[in-house]
């Protein structure tokens, strides 16, 4: 049977890892429960990845296929259906990015579950995106959110697009996702795809912030539980 690698979580620079962060968070406010709660279901697809938990709690992740030059794999056999959380959320620190997402739709889940338990850590906020945006700001957008765009373009006209994909608009600059250390220190906004989380760039990606005045995390990926991504 092969083995799930995991990142260990000891040292300031593992403790500084968001992932990490994020899988200690939950442990620690869900508490012994956790090895208690089923996983009634998970669907890996081409596009999202879900976890269904008891009592209806769902969560999703964006399934990084774009990450595997072949066909991809889980790094252990076996059925994931009727596992407890604790061993599912722990594939949040896989070094497969497959078995990541996996992991991080299981974290989404429990947040939609801790919500419910502890609603004191979830203020609420009515803030759009578009509001935190000014005419004369510089925005770089990692990863395409096509809707947004011309939106954006609507405010400022100094959108960066940094994308793996070729997009191909004449209205926009799009820019291989490699530029991200030049472009990223000089933004105000900074808009990142929440798969940056399966696909482990987030935290080289938030180091490169510079003096950016807001970085959103967007996408379906991104989990409800603020209190990790504030510390």
């Amino acid at each position: 049977m092969n083995k799930v690698k995991i990142n260990k979580v000891d040292g300031n620079k593992k403790r500084n890892e968001i992932l990490p962060s994020l899988v200690n968070a939950l442990k620690s406010d869900l508490g012994p429960d956790l090895k208690e709660i089923e996983v009634k279901d998970v669907r890996i697809g081409l596009a999202y990845t879900g976890v269904l938990l008891q009592d209806n709690y769902g969560g999703v992740a964006c399934t990084p296929l774009y990450e595997f030059s072949g066909c991809p794999a889980l790094g252990f056999s076996g059925f994931l259906k009727g596992k407890t959380a604790d061993k599912m959320l722990e594939l949040a620190l896989s070094e497969n990015t497959l078995e990541a997402a996996v992991g991080i739709a299981t974290a989404n889940a429990l947040s939609h579950m801790l919500r419910d338990i502890k609603p004191e850590n979830f203020p609420p906020s009515n803030i759009d995106i578009l509001d935190l945006i000014k005419p004369e700001d510089r925005v770089a957008m990692i990863g395409y959110f096509g809707p947004l765009v011309p939106k954006i373009l609507k405010i400022t006209n100094k959108l960066t697009i940094l994308e793996k994909r070729e997009i191909e608009s004449p209205d926009i600059r799009t820019l291989s996702s490699e530029k991200a250390r030049e472009i990223l220190p000089g933004s105000d906004v900074i808009i990142l795809s929440a798969s940056t989380l399966a696909n482990r760039t987030f935290d080289e990606l938030i180091s490169l912030r510079g003096a950016a005045r807001e970085v959103v995390l967007l996408g379906p990926s991104a989990p409800l539980y603020p209190a990790p991504f504030f510390e």
